[in-house]
């Protein structure tokens, strides 16, 4: 890789101390507080809004800033700090080529592998002491249960107008400038109850009743831009008793807000269909889960990733996700921000890993991000 003064072995210890500390959503008040540390040892001006009153979690969103020593827009840098599931037993595997958890856990590279490759590039950045503009380090909370630390975020306390966003699997090299927004759909279908056996002509099945409706749905991938899931299902209190209540939630995305209310007023339509069908009533609820965002190719955290990674004497992969991410809410509030891929691989699975060499990259990606804008000034 090129010249970058980046430190591997202290990236890598990095990563592994924060992978050590257990911080599911909402519970990340220990990660917060090694981050802090580091990031006061750089000397950053460092803030915590109120997201943790605001969502009962242990800590805030983390808002760090650096001083830029050229007259130049501010660049923000994001990970999170949450992962998707506990890791109190995690017990680390260390390969020549990788980073994985022993396989009784997730590893938690999603997203701490962000976090480390931000904190490095600052550290580096720094002692090398190249021209950069003024760096804000955000490092949100609740990500993973609907982006909710990025939708609560102060965004009063960020200046920056482009932004890039370290979580997303695979090699580096991968742009992410297009997004889907979510919509979320609970179907509650209420039948009538009786005994399912001295009088089932007397009940209405809310569950076969729910089955008739998901069994009409457009579901999976709708088209190259919108998909749609039925993800949980709940009702029934006993084999004898016609179930006289179930609820179903589902979710619909497509980077094509038409395409998205399409799909959102079918589902509504085939659950109203089927319960007017056996004399059952329905109630749907539809909730905005986040927006999406869609950025040209020339837009200026494309064009500075693309420049940065010349000096990788990689090409860049643009490329559309079907996934949301702390960057949708960023270009919602006028941050325009991209998301890189970071060297994980199969996150939210006990087989997570880290590719070092890619992990590795990833670091002097961000590097170069800083270096090319700093030159450009």
């Amino acid at each position: 890789m090129p010249d970058a003064p980046i430190d591997y072995e202290r990236l890598d210890s990095t990563f592994i101390a924060l992978a050590n500390i257990n911080s599911p959503s909402n519970r990340e008040g220990a990660a917060a507080k090694h981050v802090i540390g580091i990031l006061q040892e750089l000397g950053a001006q460092v803030a915590v809004d109120d997201a943790d009153a605001r969502l009962g979690g242990e800590t805030g969103n983390i808002i760090a800033r650096l001083p830029g020593t050229v007259e130049a827009p501010a660049l923000m840098f994001n990970a999170h700090l949450d992962t998707v599931e506990p890791t109190e037993q995690l017990r680390i595997r260390l390969h020549d080529d990788r980073i994985t958890s022993d396989g009784d856990t997730i590893l938690g590279a999603d997203d701490k592998a962000g976090v480390a490759a931000i904190l490095e590039m600052a550290r580096s950045v720094r002692e090398a002491r190249i021209p950069h503009p003024p760096l804000e380090l955000v490092f949100t909370v609740a990500e993973e249960v609907g982006l909710m630390g990025s939708m609560v975020l102060d965004y009063e306390l960020i200046t920056a107008q482009a932004g890039f966003v370290a979580d997303s699997g695979g090699a580096v090299g991968r742009i992410v400038n297009r997004a889907p927004a979510q919509k979320n759909l609970k179907f509650t279908v209420h039948g009538r109850a009786s005994h399912a056996g001295i009088a089932p002509e007397d009940g209405v099945n809310a569950i076969t009743a729910a089955a008739r409706a998901i069994a009409g749905l457009r579901q999976g991938r709708i088209d190259a831009e919108t998909t749609a899931n039925i993800g949980i299902i709940r009702g029934g209190k006993a084999t004898n008793i016609v179930p006289d209540t179930v609820e179903v939630v589902g979710e619909a995305r497509s980077r094509d807000p038409r395409k998205l209310q399409d799909q959102a007023d079918h589902m509504r339509a085939e659950f109203q269909r089927a319960a007017e069908s056996l004399g059952a009533t329905v109630d749907i609820e539809e909730t905005d889960i986040y927006p999406a965002f869609n950025l040209d190719i020339d837009a200026p955290p494309v064009r500075l990733a693309g420049q940065a990674l010349e000096s990788l004497e990689l090409a860049p992969i643009i490329e559309a996700t079907g996934g949301g991410s702390d960057a949708n809410f960023f270009n919602a509030h006028g941050i325009q921000t991209v998301i890189l891929s970071s060297g994980m691989s199969k996150p939210h699975c006990h087989d997570e890993s880290l590719d070092l060499e890619q992990f590795h990259r990833l670091a002097h990606w961000l590097y170069h991000i800083v270096r090319v804008a700093g030159m450009s000034a």
